[in-house]
This record gives C-alpha cells, structure tokens and sequence, in this order.
C-alpha cells in the first residue's frame, strides 16, 4: 500500500494512538511538506480525500473518508437512486443516532419515512410561516438588546452565553409552545445545559465505539447523566404533548407545529414522531446559530476594516430601528456577504455529515470506496485549490460586482474561488429545512446589534487565538467571548 499523506494522519491512523489524543480533538489545518493543505484532522483514523492530494492505492482499511472537492457534495448527498444512508446505528466513530424501540425523527427517519416526515414538516419553514414567525423572532430579538444595554453598563459581557439564551428561547418557543426563560434569568435552562454536557461526551463514545466495547458507554456514564437525560428526553416529550392538546383546543398560535399539525394528515406523522422532530428542530437550530453568531461578531471585531464597513451600511440603511426587518435586512448586501464568508471560514458545524457507501461500494472523484465517506467542511472551505487567500476573512469575495481595492482584496482576486464547496446547510435531499430562519433570524440579530451598539472585542478575547484554540465534538467547544458594548443612545 502507498500513500502521500502527512505524517501526522499516518499517526493518527493506527490502533495505539494515545487516548489522550482522541479525547482532545482540536481544530487544525494539517498541511504535507510542500506545503499544500491537506484537511482537517478531527477524529482518529479520518482521512481528508482531494484529487491530486492523496495517492491511494488500497483504501480498504479505512473507516471513513472526508473529501475537499466541490463534486463530492452531488454523489454522495444528491438526488440517487441507491441513497448514501446516514450512520444511524454508529458505523465508523460516530455514536448511533437512533437507541433501540426509539421513533423516528426527521433526521433519524429512513428513504422511504424521510418523504413523508419532510412533506409534513417542511410546512413550518415555509416563506408564508416565516412571515408569521417574525413576531416571535423579533420579540426575544428585544429582550436580547435591551439586557445587553442594561449589563454592558457593568462589564463586558459574554456573547457566547447571550446569542444561546436567545436562539433556545427562540426555538423552544416555536418548538415546544413556551421558551426556555435564558433571556429574562441570565441562565442556562436544566434542559438546555444537558445538551451541552451530552455532547461533551462524543469523543468518549468515539473512544469505545473504535475499541469494539460500546456496552461499556452506559456501565460508565454517570448515573446524573444518564438521569439527566432521560428527565430531559421526559420534559421534551411532555412540552410537545402540551402543543398538541393546545393545538386541538383551536389556538390561534402559529410556530412550528402549528403548521405540522395542520398538515399532518392520515399519512403524515405520529404523536412519537413530533415529539423526536421537536427535540431536534431545538438542537439544530439553537446551538449552531449561537455559534454562528458568535463567531462572526469575533471574525468582524478582529477586521477593523469588514467592521467599520457593515457599520456604515447597516446604520446608512435605516432611519429607525422599527425598520429593520427580515425582509428589510435581506437588502444588506454587505451583511449577506459577511455571513457567507462567516460561514465558509468556521461553519458552525465543522465536520462531516456521514454517509455510508451502499453496496459493495462505488467510485467517488475517480477512487473506488468500500467505506462511509463525508464532505468536510473545515478542510474544504480553507483548502487553498478552492480558495483564494482560504484563512482570510475576506466578505469581498462574495461581491463579484464590486471592486475593492483597500488592503489588497480587489474582488477580481477571487474570480476562481470555488463558492460552491461552502454548504454549511448540507445538500440535496436531506439538507437542512431550517435554512430560512436560520438566515433570517442570525441577519436580523446581527444587523440590530451593528445599530445599537459599538463594539469592540474585550482584551480576554482579543489574542487572535479564540477560534483556532477552540475543540470539537461534534460542535465547537467555545470559550467566552467577551465584547465592550456601548449604547450610542439612539432618540
């Protein structure tokens, strides 16, 4: 067998590497000795695949495979006869999805289930629901501006800790028919803070998983854990079943399963159903626009120059805050650019959305597969065959028509980017329905932010280092943010 790989994933591809370097999976750009990247390292035996990259010829030792080009995404997430399956039962080193005697989700929901699931669901994130939903987003997007006013008056304050409480409280209220209450108490929900201590625990079940001893994951789990996340699983189930009782007493009410409800005929999903969708609407749409967010805020504070712009565009744009809405922010050209870059130079979340390769296998960019393969985000969007200057925070990028010659980032730089490798939503027919709203709601929060408050990062989170220090398991394990806000004291 030969390979030109890095010596750091050969490393990183056999049996007796250190435990403690499976435990502690950082964020990195690995690059051979000629000094092209080669991707992202995160779990173990993963490998990023890139036509003229890796040489392989026997691969079938390999668990799963990453891969960097842009027609990854069509074979192995488009529209196919055979589908590539998602890795519900654990496959490779990722947990399963789906316990046993468990309902189906959206997410977890086979071929043939997935239609029906989609067709029900997809009703609540329809343009026409958006629209209704505003006052709901718009609601907590007040409460969000007004503790920041109060609090920055007292110290920086942590940005991470805020854009959670208000993206749960968001989406719990469309979700569940009542928020967390983050927003008005300053904390973390019991609910919402066992998700985050569950997810802390993927690197140990990848640990168990890879050594063939996954009986063990509930033997060593503590018991609060195991407690706390059958209460959580419990209090979940109860929330949705109270939105389904206040549906039938003929509420008015409009959030998510309002309009599943409503299109939730003979053939559409069960009571079990809603209740495993509703939980994962919260967990897909909550987290990662908080870690959005946060990150952009970073990414805008450490370029003075992106800073400075969307500033004069956000604040030139509208004469009172009333008129920022989400159709009004839509118009922001420079924003919409911000948040694409954002996305492509720390997607919120990093790492592969796993497939398995059907069958005895097939050919994927020209290689033949046995195994299951994924596109890797972090590595794509910073390989420089895709990318001009891939590190850099550079908005320009996604304003072809607009030439910008400040500091060396004339848009005709860019003519080769390859913009179509960034999918942070995934692709084709399991792509994420809640790209909309995620959208309208990460815009809105950001563009009311830039209108009331200058910002500048605290010197705790000004070392260059917040992003690229951060760990992942799944989601990026982010330290505080701390941001100096003052109110310009709009009249």
């Amino acid at each position: 067998m030969s390979m030109s790989i890095p010596s750091l994933l050969v490393a990183a591809s056999f049996t007796y590497i250190p435990v403690r370097a499976i435990f502690i999976i950082r964020s990195r750009i690995c690059t051979d000795d000629t000094g092209k990247l080669f991707g992202s390292l995160q779990v173990q035996y993963t490998v990023a695949l890139s036509s003229g990259c890796v040489t392989l010829r026997d691969i079938n030792w390999l668990d799963e495979l990453s891969y960097t080009a842009a027609g990854a995404w069509k074979t192995i997430y488009g529209h196919r006869n055979v589908e590539m399956e998602k890795n519900l039962k654990g496959a490779g080193l990722l947990p399963p999805l789906l316990r046993s005697g468990q309902a189906r989700s959206i997410v977890t929901a086979e071929r043939h289930q997935h239609a029906r699931m989609r067709k029900t669901v997809a009703h609540a994130f329809s343009e026409k629901a958006l629209r209704e939903q505003e006052g709901f987003l718009q609601g907590y997007v007040d409460i969000l501006i007004n503790q920041l006013r109060q609090k920055s008056l007292e110290e920086p304050q942590n940005l991470v800790d805020w854009f959670n409480y208000t993206t749960f409280d968001v989406i719990g209220d469309m979700s569940f028919g009542e928020p967390f209450g983050c927003l008005q108490s300053n904390t973390y929900h019991t609910w919402v803070a066992n998700v985050f201590q569950g997810v802390k625990q993927i690197p140990y079940v990848h640990l168990l998983m890879y050594l063939k001893i996954t009986w063990l994951v509930t033997k060593l789990t503590p018991k609060r854990l195991r407690d706390a996340k059958n209460d959580s699983d419990a209090d979940a189930y109860e929330k949705v079943s109270r939105r389904i009782a206040l549906q039938k007493e003929g509420t008015n009410r409009k959030d998510f399963l309002s309009y599943m409800l409503r299109e939730n005929h003979d053939s559409g999903m069960t009571v079990p159903e809603l209740q495993e969708t509703a939980v994962i609407l919260i967990i897909a749409g909550s987290e990662t626009t908080a870690t959005f967010l946060s990150g952009t805020v970073y990414l805008i504070l450490r370029n003075p120059r992106v800073y400075q712009r969307l500033v004069e565009e956000v604040r030139s744009s509208f004469q009172d805050e009333a008129e920022i809405t989400i159709t009004a922010v839509q118009g922001l050209k420079y924003m919409k650019a911000v948040v694409s870059e954002s996305f492509r130079v720390y997607p919120p979340s990093p790492g592969s959305f796993p497939r398995i390769v059907p069958g005895m296998g097939e050919r994927i960019m020209g290689k033949w597969v046995p195994g299951g393969v994924g596109v890797h985000q972090l590595a794509a969007n910073h390989d420089e065959r895709n990318f001009y200057r891939p590190n850099d925070f550079l908005p320009e990028r996604y304003l072809p028509d607009v030439l910008h010659q400040e500091n060396d980032v004339a848009s005709e730089r860019f003519v080769n980017d390859k913009l179509d490798v960034v999918k942070p939503f995934s692709f084709g027919p399991r792509n994420c329905l809640g790209k909309n709203l995620a959208y309208a709601e990460l815009r809105l929060i950001l563009t009311r932010l830039v209108w009331n408050f200058d910002m500048k990062l605290d010197p705790d989170s000004n070392h260059g280092r917040w992003i690229a220090d951060q760990k992942t398991a799944m989601i990026w394990e982010k330290p505080p943010l701390k941001v100096q806000l003052t109110d310009i004291h709009r009249k």
